[in-house]
Formats: structure tokens, C-alpha cells, sequence
């Protein structure tokens, strides 16, 4: 079953300017089964963030057609009521990760889980597993301020997988991180490939071999 669909999407945007319009992605198509694992590369400039965050309903394309968990939520095809079934199964780590300030990382948590239906006492036993997992159980009551840049993605994506996602998405999750940050993310994110599907966009190179799908984004087109 495919759980991403997309057929000839295409997104663009107006100049300011000239007020011509410029083309971002021309005629993607995609499809992701449930459990495989797919690496979008390609140089900076390419669209692959944009495609990532139209896969995860942030964007919405010129054109095309956009399948999600079996719901057609293309611009103007589908309701509120789709996007409150399908927002909940996805999960967006962004390269640049932002965790409040003035909360714990505990506190944190129980907020990002708090946006799942699996209850406070579940959630938090499954954070808790899930940063015993990842080896990061000593920072549970610390603020970000004293948390590494590795250490901030981990819980970052902690509070994803928390909430029960199916789909996850990655921005370029390891491009603000040193080599070792970098080794250690990966191994945590292929930990996780048994279980659900995943999309990830990155100019690492070095986990191809790693992956079910490798495709190249080349300024707009797919490959």
C-alpha cells in the first residue's frame, strides 16, 4: 500500500519583481509503500526541501496530485477533516531544531505528546523508553541550553516517534551536526526503518547503500 502518492506535482512561485512565475518542482512523481525508506539528494537549490514540506501538507503544489494514507489532499479536493486524520501520522524533524527555552526537556515532551491520542501515561512511558533507546535519559530534566546539537535532534525526534507517527520526514537532520553527531543520528534513524516509512532529503551521500529507494532531485525533476 502506498502511503505517499504523487503524481506530476509541480509548485511554483511569483517573482517579486518581474511577477513571472518560477518553477520550484516540475512534474514529480513519487510513490512510498508503507515501510520502505527513501533518500531525496541533490544540491542546494534543487527543491527537495519544498517537496518535503508539500508531502507534509505545509505547501500546497500549483498542480498535480497528492496522495496521503489513501486520502486524495490536493488544493481544493479535500477537507479540514482529512488533514486532522493525516497531520497526526506525520512527522517533520527540520535541520534546524527549535525546543523552547524555558522547558525541560520533560516538559517538552509531555507538551509534543500531548498532541496524540495515546494519553499522558503512555506517552510518557514510551518517551522514556525511547530516550533510554537513545541514550539520553540523563538530560531529562535539563533545558536546551545546556544540550549539545546532537542531543537536540534526539529529542526533537523523540517527541515525534512518541506521538505514534507512521510517516516519518527529514529535512537534512544531520547538517548542523559533526561527524560523530552525524554517524550516531543515522544509526538512531535506520534503528527505526522496521517500523515506519520513511523520507528523507540530506546531501550525506554516504547512507545510500543504506536505504530501499535513493532518488536525485535535480533542480525541479526527479530522477
Amino acid at each position: 500500500m502506498s502511503v505517499v502518492s504523487l503524481k506530476n506535482i509541480t509548485y511554483s512561485v511569483e517573482d517579486k519583481h518581474s511577477k513571472e512565475l518560477i518553477s520550484i518542482l516540475e512534474d514529480v512523481n513519487l510513490q512510498v509503500a508503507v515501510g520502505e525508506f527513501h533518500l531525496i539528494t541533490g544540491p542546494s537549490g534543487s527543491g527537495k526541501t519544498t517537496l518535503l514540506q508539500i508531502i507534509a501538507t505545509i505547501l500546497q503544489p500549483t498542480a498535480g496530485e497528492l496522495t496521503l494514507f489513501k486520502r486524495n489532499v490536493t488544493r481544493n479536493n479535500y477537507s479540514s477533516a482529512d488533514l486532522f486524520v493525516i497531520r497526526p501520522k506525520i512527522g517533520f524533524l527540520f535541520q534546524s531544531v527549535y525546543l523552547p527555552e524555558n522547558l525541560t526537556v520533560k516538559e517538552y515532551l509531555e507538551v509534543q505528546t500531548s498532541l496524540s491520542n495515546i494519553g499522558l501515561i503512555s506517552a510518557r512511558s514510551k518517551f522514556n523508553e525511547l530516550l533510554s533507546q537513545f541514550g539520553i535519559s540523563s538530560i531529562l530534566n535539563c533545558k536546551p541550553s545546556t544540550l549539545s546539537g546532537g542531543e537536540k535532534q534526539r529529542v526533537a525526534l523523540v517527541g515525534l516517534l512518541a506521538r505514534d507517527i507512521e510517516l516519518l520526514l527529514l529535512d537534512e537532520p544531520t547538517g548542523s551536526l559533526d561527524y560523530e553527531n552525524r554517524k550516531n543520528l543515522w544509526e538512531l534513524i535506520f534503528k527505526l526503518k522496521k517500523k515506519l516509512t520513511i523520507i528523507a532529503v540530506t546531501h550525506d551521500e554516504s547512507i545510500v547503500s543504506k536505504v530501499d529507494v535513493h532518488h536525485k532531485l535535480d533542480y525541479g525533476h526527479l530522477l
